[in-house]
C-alpha cells in the first residue's frame, strides 16, 4: 500500500499548458481541434476476458500442499502469504485489549475491544467526528499491518491508525503530516482507497470493477492474498491433470514454465511504481501489456541518478541497474516462495563478485574489505551499505534502493541527491563525505552515472544546453530505462526539428518501454499539425505491446477510430481509472483532445471533487474555462491553485494572463512580477511583463524586463524584437538596430524584423 501524498498527475498527461506568445494574444491557447467524432461502440464494452470464465480456472493454494509441501511452507506465513487476511482474534485482538491510544497531531485515536467482544478502531471520520470503526481486514504483515474499514459503494477504505506487530505498537501512518477529512490521501479518501490503491497486489487475480454511473465497486477475486497462483497463474487444469494423469501421457501439457524474464515482470507487476492499463494482471505476460513504467523524468519522483525519492518501490531504479542489464534477476537474490534474501550479508553479493561466475562472467572480483575502507565488523563494510542505502517508507517500513547506485557527495551538494556516506555519517557534511571518498580512492574522472546523473538534473531545471547531451544519450545509453528518460526529457524541446527527428529514431527501438516514452514526447509535435510526425506514429496504434498503441493512440486520440483495438484499449485505460482524480484529469483531456469542451469541463470538476487540494487540478480546469470564456472562472480556479500552491511560478504566471483578459491591468502586473521573483528564468514572463510595462508607458522598466528575458532564454527572437520596437519609439535607432538584427539572426524568416530594420536604415 502506497502513501502517495498527491496522485501522480503525469501518467499519459497531455498537460494543457497556456501558450504564452505574449499579452497582445488575449486568450489561452489550446490545439486546433477537429469537432467531436461519434463514438459507435459502447465506450464500456469489456475487453477482457469474462470474471467468472477468468476465476474458474483458478484451483486455490492449499491444491499446491501435495505435491508442493516445500514450497507452500516457505509461502504460507511469508509477507506474500499474509498479504491480505480476515481479521482474526487469535492474531490480532491481543493488540486491541487492552485498549490503547494513539496521539496524532491533534486528534487521538484509540484501538480497543468493545463490549460485544469486537476489535474497534475510534477514530477522525470524513464528517470531522470521531467514531468506532470495526475492521474486517487486514493487509500487510511485517513490519506494519493495516486494518481494513468497510465504507458505502463496496469500499474498503485502509484505516491511519496501524500496527507495528514487532513491537505490539500502533502508530500514526501518515507521521508529522497532517491530513484532514475531504482530503485524496486522509485516510476516509480515495488516496488510501483499499478497492483502487491496494487490492491488486494483496490479492489473487483482482478485478476492480469500478461502476461510474454509481461510483461505487463490486471487486473481486480469484483468491484473497499474494496465493501461489498469484505469480504462476490459474493452476486448476494443472490440478485436475495431476489427479488423473491420461495413460501413457508423461508431460502435463497445462504447465508452461516462466523464463527469467517472465518471473521478473512478474514481480514487477507489484513491486513497481506504474500506471495500470487492462486493471487484470495475467502472471507470464508482458508487463508493458498491463502497465506503464513509471521512470526516471522531469518529475521529482525519482533523484536524478535514479535512486528513489517517492515511494516507488523496486522495479524502476533495478530495470535501471547495471545490474539488471548485466542479466541479473529478482530470483538470483531473492527466494521466490519465502521472499527471503538466498544468502546473508556479503555472501550473497559474493555469489558473483567472488568470481568464477560464467553466466555472469562480467561481474568485477572485489574483496569486500579492501573495497570498502571499513573494518570487518562495520556496517559501513557491508555491500548494501553503500549501494542499497535504506529510505523508510510509512514510518517504519525501511527498503532498500536497487538502483546500486555508487555513493557521490558531489551530487548532493550540487542537486541535493543523497549519497550512502552521510545517510550513515549523519553528523557529517558533504564536504566530509568528498573528501573521504577523495582519500579512499583517488581524485578519479567522471563516471559515466555521474556525467548521466548531472545530464538528467540539469535537462529538469530546463537548461537548453541538455537538449543535446539528451540527444545523444538516446544512442549512447545502452539501459533501456534511461534511454526512456531521454524521451521524455526532451518532450521541453520537441518541436525543434532536432529532437524531433532523433525521437523518430526511437519509435522503433526493441524495447517497449522506449518506444511508448518516444511516442508520448512526441504527442505535442502532432498536435501542432506535424503532419509526418502523425503519419508515423499511425503504425504503431499496431504495435504488438499494448502500452505503446496505447501511448499512440493517446497521442492520435483527435482522429482516433474508437472501434479500432487502440481506441478500445485507451477508452478501457481510461474507464478503468476513473475512480480516481487523476483519471477524471485524463478523461478531460481525452475530452479537450476531442474538441468536447463542456464533457471536459465536468470532468475536471469531478476530478478535485476526489481531490480538492490538489493545485493541477484547479489550473487545468482554469484553461479549460478561459477557452470557454468563463475569465472570472478562471481566475477563481488559478486563485485556488495559488493558495494550495503559492511557490509554483507558473501559476501566477497563467492568473497574470488570466486577469489581462479581464482588464486587471495591476493585477496582472503584480502577478508577472511575483512569478519573476518566483523563478527569475520564466522568459515568457518577462517578455510579457515587458510588453505591458511599455503599454503602460513606463519604457525603461519595459527594455530592462526584455533584457532579462533575452539573458533567459537567448534563443527568442521575439524578446529582442520587442525591446527593438519600443527603442526605435524612444528614438534609440542604434538600440533598435541591434536588438531587431539580433531577432533576425534568431529567427531569419522573421518578416516584421526584417521591415523594421529596413525602416531604421532609412536616411
Amino acid at each position: 500500500m502506497g502513501l502517495l501524498r498527491r496522485p501522480l498527475v503525469r501518467i499519459f498527461a497531455v498537460i494543457l499548458t497556456v501558450a504564452a506568445i505574449g499579452l497582445l494574444v488575449r486568450h489561452f491557447n489550446t490545439p486546433a481541434l477537429l469537432p467531436k467524432q461519434a463514438v459507435a461502440v459502447d465506450p464500456h464494452a469489456p475487453i477482457l476476458a469474462p470474471e467468472d470464465e477468468v476465476h474458474s480456472k483458478y484451483a486455490g493454494s492449499k491444491t499446491c500442499i501435495e505435491c508442493h509441501k516445500a514450497a507452500f511452507e516457505k509461502w504460507q506465513y511469508s509477507n506474500h502469504g499474509l498479504a491480505e487476511r480476515n481479521i482474526s482474534k487469535d492474531e490480532d485482538y491481543h493488540s486491541f485489549s487492552p485498549k490503547q491510544a494513539l496521539v496524532h497531531g491533534k486528534d487521538t485515536s484509540e484501538a480497543f475491544v468493545d463490549a460485544d467482544g469486537l476489535a474497534k478502531i475510534l477514530t477522525v471520520g470524513l464528517d470531522k467526528q470521531r467514531h468506532a470503526y470495526q475492521p474486517v481486514r487486514v493487509i500487510g504483515n511485517n513490519p506494519l499491518r493495516q486494518f481494513l474499514i468497510p465504507a458505502p459503494g463496496g469500499r474498503l477504505q485502509t484505516c491511519d491508525v496501524t500496527l507495528d506487530p514487532a513491537k505490539n505498537e500502533w502508530f500514526d501512518v501518515y507521521g508529522d503530516d497532517e491530513r484532514e477529512p475531504g482530503d485524496w490521501g486522509h485516510w476516509t479518501g480515495q488516496g488510501m482507497n483499499w478497492n483502487a490503491m491496494c487490492a491488486a497486489c494483496h490479492n489473487t487475480r483482482l478485478r476492480k470493477n469500478y461502476e461510474p454511473q454509481t461510483n461505487s465497486y463490486h471487486t473481486s477475486m480469484a483468491e484473497m492474498s499474494v496465493s501461489c497462483e498469484a505469480c504462476h497463474g490459474p493452476m486448476k487444469d494443472h490440478v485436475d491433470w495431476q489427479k488423473k494423469p491420461p495413460s501413457g501421457v508423461k508431460k502435463d501439457p497445462a504447465l508452461h514454465p516462466f523464463s527469467r524474464d517472465q518471473v521478473t515482470e512478474t514481480c514487477a507487476a507489484c513491486h513497481a511504481r506504474r500506471a495500470e492499463l487492462t486493471g487484470d494482471l495475467i502472471p507470464g505476460e508482458l508487463f508493458a501489456d498491463h502497465f506503464s513504467l513509471t521512470v526516471t523524468d522531469e518529475t521529482e519522483t525519482f533523484y536524478p541518478d535514479g535512486q528513489i525519492r517517492d515511494e516507488n518501490y523496486e522495479y524502476t531504479s533495478f530495470v535501471s541497474s547495471r545490474m539488471y542489464h548485466a542479466g541479473v534477476r529478482c530470483a538470483d537474490c531473492h527466494d521466490p516462495h519465502s521472499g527471503k534474501r538466498i544468502a546473508p550479508g556479503d555472501q550473497l553479493c559474493m555469489n558473483c563478485h567472488a568470481g568464477g561466475r560464467t553466466d555472469f562472467p562480467t561481474a568485477p572480483v572485489i574483496d569486500p574489505t579492501a573495497h570498502s575502507h571499513h573494518g570487518v565488523d562495520s556496517t559501513g563494510n557491508q555491500c548494501t551499505s553503500c549501494h542499497m542505502p535504506v529510505t523508510t517508507y510509512m514510518q517504519r517500513h525501511p527498503r532498500h534502493d536497487h538502483s546500486f547506485s555508487i555513493p557521490d557527495p558531489k551530487l548532493t551538494k550540487e542537486f541535493n541527491v543523497p549519497n550512502a556516506c552521510n545517510k550513515c555519517h549523519t553528523d557529517k557534511d558533504a564536504d566530509w563525505a568528498i573528501a573521504a571518498n577523495k582519500n579512499f580512492f583517488g581524485e578519479k574522472p567522471d563516471r559515466p552515472t555521474r556525467t548521466r546523473a548531472l545530464l538528467v538534473a540539469n535537462a529538469r531545471q530546463g537548461n537548453p544546453a541538455s537538449r543535446d547531451g539528451l540527444v545523444k544519450m538516446l544512442d549512447s545509453e545502452p539501459i533501456p530505462a534511461w534511454q526512456a528518460t531521454a524521451c521524455h526529457l526532451l518532450e521541453r524541446w520537441v518541436l525543434d526539428p532536432s529532437v524531433t527527428q532523433a525521437l523518430l529514431g526511437q519509435i522503433s527501438n526493441k524495447s517497449p518501454l522506449v518506444r511508448e516514452a518516444a511516442v508520448r514526447a512526441l504527442g505535442p509535435v502532432v498536435r501542432a499539425n506535424n503532419a509526418v510526425v502523425r503519419s508515423a506514429l499511425q503504425p504503431l496504434l499496431e504495435d504488438p505491446v499494448r502500452s505503446v498503441r496505447i501511448a499512440a493512440a493517446w497521442a492520435l486520440c483527435d482522429t482516433l477510430d474508437l472501434n479500432t483495438r487502440a481506441g478500445k484499449e485507451l477508452v478501457h485505460m481510461l474507464d478503468l481509472n476513473a475512480d480516481q482524480p487523476t483519471g477524471r484529469m485524463q478523461l478531460g483531456q481525452f475530452a479537450t483532445l476531442r474538441g468536447d469542451n463542456p464533457s471536459a469541463i465536468r470532468q475536471m470538476r469531478k476530478a478535485i471533487q476526489l481531490d480538492p487540494n490538489s493545485p493541477p487540478f484547479h489550473h487545468d480546469l482554469a484553461i479549460l474555462l478561459s477557452t470557454s470564456g468563463d475569465t472570472k472562472g478562471a481566475v477563481d480556479e488559478l486563485r485556488q491553485a495559488i493558495r494550495l500552491d503559492p511557490e509554483n511560478p507558473e501559476y501566477h504566471f497563467k492568473l497574470a494572463l488570466s486577469l489581462n483578459e479581464s482588464g486587471d491591468i495591476p493585477g496582472t502586473v503584480a502577478s508577472l512580477e511575483k512569478t519573476v521573483k518566483l523563478d527569475p528564468s520564466y522568459a515568457r514572463a518577462w517578455y510579457n511583463l515587458g510588453l505591458i510595462r511599455s503599454s503602460m508607458n513606463q519604457p525603461k522598466p519595459a527594455i530592462d524586463a526584455l533584457r532579462h528575458g533575452e539573458s533567459a532564454d537567448p534563443s527568442d527572437a521575439s524578446i529582442p524584437y520587442a525591446r527593438a520596437t519600443i527603442h526605435a519609439r524612444l528614438g534609440q535607432k542604434s538600440e533598435a538596430l541591434t536588438a531587431a538584427t539580433r531577432a533576425l539572426q534568431l529567427r531569419p524568416d522573421f518578416p516584421e524584423a526584417a521591415q523594421l530594420i529596413q525602416a531604421l536604415s532609412r536616411p
